[in-house]
């Protein structure tokens, strides 16, 4: 089976926005930007959707087994992000990322 490649676009300013610089400030930071940027690329495989399908008992639970990140970290992450809304919940199991460019 051939591999499938993914294209993912960062704004040009993308570590110097204001939001993504506070991220990277806290404690775990570094961290939590590899989270961001991993939700990115799982977000790209599922047409743009990042999809609660219940393989956890929660979102967060679930984003973290398959991007294998540390439950807490990816948690902190999440709570980061929709309060900064850079990530929102479209209904019980779909979010979006809103700032991630379009290919």
């Amino acid at each position: 089976m051939p591999k499938r490649y993914y294209w993912l676009k960062l704004k040009e300013d993308f570590f110097a926005q204001p939001k993504i610089k506070k991220l990277r400030r806290i404690a775990g930071g570094d961290t939590y930007t590899i989270i961001y940027l991993k939700m990115q690329l799982l977000r790209l495989k599922n047409e743009g959707r990042l999809l609660f399908e219940g393989t956890e008992d929660n979102f967060v639970d679930e984003i973290a087994l398959t991007i294998d990140e540390d439950p807490e970290n990816v948690s902190v992450t999440v709570a980061y992000l929709m309060r900064q809304g850079l990530l929102e919940q479209c209904s019980d199991d779909e979010y979006s990322l809103p700032q991630t460019i379009e290919s």
